[in-house]
């Protein structure tokens, strides 16, 4: 686990036939979030600072492409006495049902 995930309680994995829509998403999350990281791994891994910004970018993908999203959560440790709680979204394009 990563110390981002204590920073960016919220995680979008774009993966499946992504291609061109990169930079399409790219641009959803930089006009719905505030903060946020972007890393190329396996696929793209958007790591947004709140969950309720994550879920708005997931609902405009959807608007625009064919996706299928699972959702996951992680324990990311303790604050202040609470339990944290990392989200993780996974959207996979080129899903077809």
């Amino acid at each position: 686990m990563k110390a981002n995930s204590v920073k960016h309680p919220a995680i979008i994995q774009l993966r499946g036939e992504v291609g061109d829509r990169v930079e399409e998403v790219l641009k959803i999350v930089e006009k719905t979030c505030s903060d946020f990281e972007v890393e190329n791994d396996d696929g793209v891994n958007i790591y947004v600072s709140d969950v309720n910004e994550a879920r708005k970018v997931i609902s405009k993908i959807k608007r625009v492409a064919r996706v299928s999203v699972k959702m996951s959560t992680k324990y990311a440790g303790l604050r202040r006495g609470r339990v944290r709680t990392l989200f993780v979204y996974c959207v996979r394009f080129g899903y077809d049902n």
